[in-house]
């Protein structure tokens, strides 16, 4: 179990990607599928593992960059860079992912989603994305999935890492990272640092728009952990991340409503703590102790008006206190049981009075494993006490079968649950407390090969009741009957000749079951294509990405057009210590809208990024 601690405790994730040098993909390990470590080739989840040799050769600058190469993920933004972005898993909503950072729940209480723009690629040791509800683990949020963004730990053959790099609208990048590691420990610490001038983010012609929107950032992770015997490792993860965004607004005055011109922005602030105890009681029994603190605080402020005297100004403040204390048992090498109890707390302040600001959930889970030769099976539960809903119970089973030594077949079935946010409930002239948690039932078919070519496909079938979706029309969420989403997922990766190669296709049927309509912002089509090849010093790749059509209201009255964008990237390695980079993104400069503002705003598209190029300087001194 040290192993694990070492690389960062608790939570998340399961399978392949293409690295450098690549690994046998069978041989990874993960976390999240089970919330105990196991490798690719046991998991019975749909699953991604993104490793920092990843991170590095596709020199990604965000965290969308790096998820919108796994299969089944799809996304929107409200512009550039550090704009409000909003992550889907399987065509569910963005709300109906658990975001965890080193195993701590991240993201708003009031919005329900997580930041996913203030989180730096620099900061990362390993993305663990885990397809499918997994309420039955983890309740509330993972509705449709997990993600677990494992931060930066200490090497002792990199010690200290420098990067610095300038690019196109003023962009400035950098970052440091400071580590080591012995038999006994681990320790790193990084910070990063962005800064661009940015570009308008919407098209409209009125008030706020026709300026750039800036975007600066600043972020500092501390991991590390100690054994101190043979059977206790403790652990401690720290990160905090100050940013400020330029936006577009509609300000009107709350006074008289007439519309006033701002010039806004968000200053923003999260920060988590996380300490973790590992305990081996005995050769059978395995105990892991975690307590986390994740705070989310927003500004909405202005430059030359009050936002307090408009309907777009106040402070947004969330704090999410959570425990967890799991019991691993193995009576057999072929056999696992898990016991686990979480406690979540969940606290709103700000400047906006909700009628309930702070509730409790508390959960008690079970998870059993067996692998009898061919055949493996997991069983688990979970039971919600939830303050302010009562009990929910949740379940999973996956059933899998070794058809021969390269072919796996797996079938899956799972419940979800989704607890309304204090915005859904309680947001003035918003919310409605009569809002009731979403809840859904999913199944789902996996074929899983190895060999020269490692592949995957899955099929799945989602059925969500209660349905909470935001609707342009009434300014409110519609809470719908029933919604239907259905899906395949494949990918494929491998080397041909000296190239590298990872392809994922998502298909997607997304359905109001009432009305028969599209779900909002959801692609029916999504294809990721990377290629890389080194030679000697130096290291070329190319991206290919392609999103179908979809619509952005849940009206379907306005249609979102599909597009396509071609990254380019090449790393020239000068000697050991230093290296040169240089990518090109959206090399054919398309434009291409991934959202729209209300029409009553008068803002317009969301405009997204032409053409950009980022030129880079790593250095990594021997000592």
């Amino acid at each position: 179990m040290k192993k694990l601690l070492l690389t960062s405790i608790t939570a998340a994730t399961a399978a392949g990607a293409v690295a450098d040098t690549k690994k046998d993909q069978a041989e990874q390990m993960l976390v999240t599928a089970s919330r105990v470590e196991q490798s690719y080739a046991q998991t019975l989840a749909a699953a991604t593992i993104i490793e920092r040799e990843d991170i590095e050769r596709l020199q990604a600058s965000t965290l969308t960059e790096l998820l919108a190469r796994t299969p089944g993920v799809s996304f929107a933004r409200n512009g550039g860079r550090g704009s409000t972005t909003s992550i889907s898993l399987r065509g569910n909503q963005s709300d109906h992912t658990l975001f965890l950072i080193n195993g701590v729940r991240i993201g708003s209480a009031t919005l329900g989603s997580s930041p996913v723009e203030l989180i730096d690629p620099a900061l990362i040791e390993r993305i663990e994305i885990v397809r499918g509800p997994k309420s039955g683990l983890y309740g509330s949020d993972a509705l449709g999935g997990v993600i677990n963004i494992i931060t930066r730990k200490g090497d002792s053959e990199r010690p200290l890492l420098l990067k610095a790099a300038y690019g196109t609208n003023n962009t400035i990048e950098s970052s440091a990272s400071l580590g080591t590691s012995g038999e006994n420990y681990q320790v790193n610490l990084t910070i990063s640092h962005v800064d661009t001038d940015g570009f308008d983010n919407t098209s409209g012609t009125t008030r706020t728009s026709g300026d750039d929107d800036a975007f600066t950032e600043t972020a500092i992770g501390l991991t590390g952990s100690y054994s101190v015997s043979d059977s206790l490792t403790l652990g401690i993860n720290y990160q905090k991340t100050t940013a400020e965004s330029d936006y577009d607004a509609a300000c009107s005055l709350r006074s008289t409503f007439a519309p006033v011109t701002c010039s806004p922005f968000a200053d923003t602030a999260t920060e988590l703590i996380n300490i973790t105890a590992d305990i081996d009681i005995s050769p059978k029994w395995n105990m892991l102790l975690s307590a986390g603190m994740n705070e989310d605080n927003s500004d909405a402020l202005a430059s030359d008006v009050n936002l307090l005297t408009t309907f777009s100004g106040g402070s947004f403040n969330t704090e999410k206190t959570d425990f967890n204390w799991q019991n691993n048992f193995r009576p057999q090498d072929n056999t696992l049981l898990i016991i686990g109890f979480d406690y979540l707390n969940e606290k709103v302040f700000g400047t906006t009075q909700y009628d309930v600001d702070e509730r409790d959930n508390k959960a008690i889970y079970l998870e059993y494993q067996i692998t009898q030769g061919d055949f493996s099976l997991n069983l688990g539960g979970r039971s919600e006490d939830n303050e302010q809903f009562g009990n929910f119970e949740t379940f999973n089973a996956n059933l899998g079968y070794q058809l021969n030594s390269d072919i796996k077949v797996i079938a899956s079935a799972g419940q979800g649950f989704k607890a309304p946010t204090f915005n859904d409930l309680y947001f003035p002239n918003f919310g409605n407390p009569n809002t009731v948690p979403e809840e859904s039932d999913n199944y789902e078919l996996t074929l899983k090969g190895s060999g020269d070519i490692d592949w995957t496909v899955s099929l799945f079938r989602n059925e969500v009741d209660k349905l909470i979706q935001y609707n342009f029309a009434t300014f409110m969420n519609d809470q719908i009957n029933s919604a239907t989403i259905k899906g395949a997922e494949i990918q494929f990766s491998g080397e041909y000749q000296g190239w590298s190669h990872n392809t994922t296709i998502t298909l997607l049927d997304t359905q109001n079951d009432r009305s028969g309509l599209q779900l909002a912002r959801r692609p029916q089509q999504v294809v990721n294509v990377d290629i890389d090849r080194r030679f000697d010093q130096l290291s070329i790749g190319a991206t290919f990405y392609a999103a179908s059509s979809r619509f952005n209201d849940v009206g379907n009255t306005a249609k979102l057009d599909g597009y396509s964008t071609v990254a380019l990237r090449a790393a020239y390695e000068i000697n050991e210590q230093l290296k040169l980079q240089l990518k090109v993104d959206n090399v054919f400069d398309k434009d291409f809208v991934l959202a729209q503002a209300s029409s009553f705003s008068g803002l317009g598209d969301y405009l997204q990024a032409g053409r950009e190029v980022l030129f880079s300087v790593v250095y990594t001194p021997n000592f």
